[in-house]
């Protein structure tokens, strides 16, 4: 650890900022409902699990099948695994008894991905904007790829803390702070994706007439031996249009514009595709390189929850960041919720890592640097021998994540819950990653499915009821949702952008 680290933290130290330091946190989770033989499920959305336009808990994500399960905000780690597992437990007591909640990344086997069917949530302006923006997703990069999944991480400090930090209670200033952990972050991420990455084996069918780097495992899978998130590889869910962007995080005002300017500025091979079909129908809301700010791909994102109906770009420039999104994580298969305690502990600790430390604006060269280690972290993370650049000077990735660990260890004896903390280092420096089972992809996700299933439908969770009320809450709110006619829904489609 360099000695502005260790000045920092001393000086922090001294103002309580540890003592006294609140995180708030949520999870989102994506995973498909699959049948017995592990193909996705061609079965709507549950009715018992509410709408899916309308339940704060329970969702869809690209597919129908694909759900997507989110948290209220949690200050306690044990209240959020509480309610993550009782969404998980409602969620396997309620869909089909033939079905089973899939538990890896990337999606089980795809026999045709044309009988996937894309999410639909109602006959209204805002059903239809949600079904199309998945039309051009399917449109632009096909419905496979859009079938990996992820957890995603939300993270943020209280106003107190974030104020002892920054010693401002400007939004202003959490901006900047915020920005930059994001920066140090997208320096990191090497680290994160050796850590957290569960993917480096997929079925034939995800890469079928796709050029990818895949060795053959077996007949049915392809896999690469030291890649450590292949979620997060050119075959995962990238865009190489996006990289053309070159985000950078220097500034909150930089960031909205290069979102901006993706929406408004029309990409010649998303133009070719045309905003609507044979049939005339909308099957893309933009023919920027992106048609929403959703579709923007990083491994993590500035969020503001949103209120009043502003659109994300709005919420960010009209009040600031409220708190990060990170969405560089693989599922867990070894977990029933996908992720552990522990892996919280410690996403808590680096991010608090990221947050401290000196963060410098990042340079075009840098940003190419970044980029560079990412790639090298995905591909070959797993060899000893991999190699990632640090300010211009080649180092081992090994030697470097061990630093990483050093200096997380010397910033978890500054808190309150050092040991826990210790522990949370431990157990994922020491945790078993990207080893090859001995069944095939699909078989290994079947027993994994139906262990996973096994635990999930003989628990009793407390928050069984809320959940349970927020599912037919969700139902009435639905009914009394206006219905528009199809010219109402096509002009709003049409128009979505107009204001942006």
């Amino acid at each position: 650890m360099d000695n502005d680290l260790k000045n920092r933290l001393k000086d922090l130290q001294d103002k309580k900022f540890f003592d006294e330091l609140v995180i708030s946190r949520g999870i989102e989770k994506e995973f498909f409902r699959v049948n017995q033989d592990a193909q996705i499920s061609q079965k709507p959305h549950p009715k018992s699990l509410g709408s899916a336009l309308t339940n704060r808990f329970i969702t869809t994500d690209f597919a129908e099948a694909q759900l997507e399960l989110v948290t209220p905000v949690y200050n306690k780690i044990d209240d959020l695994f509480d309610f993550l597992s009782g969404l998980h437990e409602f969620v396997a007591s309620n869909i089909d008894e033939d079905e089973m909640l899939w538990p890896f990344s990337m999606p089980p086997y795809i026999e045709n991905e044309s009988d996937i069917n894309l999410g639909y949530y109602h006959q209204s302006n805002i059903g239809l904007l949600k079904h199309v923006y998945r039309r051009g997703l399917k449109v632009r990069y096909g419905s496979t790829m859009q079938c990996v999944s992820g957890m995603h991480y939300n993270f943020s400090l209280d106003t107190a803390s974030i104020s002892k930090l920054t010693q401002q209670s400007s939004q202003e200033s959490f901006d900047e702070a915020y920005l930059g952990l994001i920066r140090n972050f997208k320096r990191l991420f090497w680290f994160i994706l050796s850590e957290f990455g569960q993917t480096n084996i997929v079925d034939k069918s995800f890469v079928k007439n796709r050029k990818h780097q895949l060795y053959e495992l077996s007949e049915s899978d392809m896999f690469l031996e030291y890649a450590t998130s292949l979620r997060m590889s050119d075959i995962g869910y990238v865009s190489d249009a996006q990289k053309n962007l070159n985000v950078k995080y220097n500034s909150l005002q930089e960031f909205l514009e290069k979102i901006k300017t993706a929406i408004k500025v029309p990409y010649k091979n998303f133009q070719d595709k045309g905003l609507l079909d044979a049939d005339g129908d909308y099957h893309q809301i933009s023919d920027g390189i992106i048609q929403i700010e959703n579709e923007y791909y990083d491994s993590i994102r500035p969020k503001r929850a949103s209120e009043n109906e502003l659109r994300p770009y709005d919420q960010l420039k009209k009040h600031g960041i409220e708190y990060l999104e990170i969405r560089g994580v693989d599922i867990d298969p070894n977990e029933p919720l996908g992720i552990s305690k522990h892996h919280v502990r410690f996403l808590d600790l680096f991010l608090l890592y990221c947050l401290v430390s000196p963060s410098s604006k990042i340079s075009n060269e840098e940003k190419l640097e970044i980029d560079k280690n990412d790639i090298a972290a995905v591909y070959r993370g797993r060899d000893k021998e991999t190699e990632i650049s640090i300010k211009g000077s080649n180092v081992n990735l090994h030697e470097e994540r061990i630093k990483v660990f050093d200096d997380l260890k010397i910033l978890a004896q500054c808190m309150k819950n050092s040991e826990e903390l210790i522990q949370a280092i431990n157990y994922v420096s020491n945790y078993e990653k990207g080893s090859i089972p001995s069944l095939s992809y699909q078989e290994h996700g079947i027993i994994k499915a139906n262990e996973m299933m096994a635990k999930l439908r003989n628990g009793k969770n407390i928050n069984f009821d809320t959940i349970k009320n927020e599912a037919e809450l969700s139902l009435h709110k639905l009914e009394n949702m206006p219905i528009n006619t199809d010219n109402e829904m096509n002009e709003y489609v049409k128009n979505y952008n107009d204001c942006l």
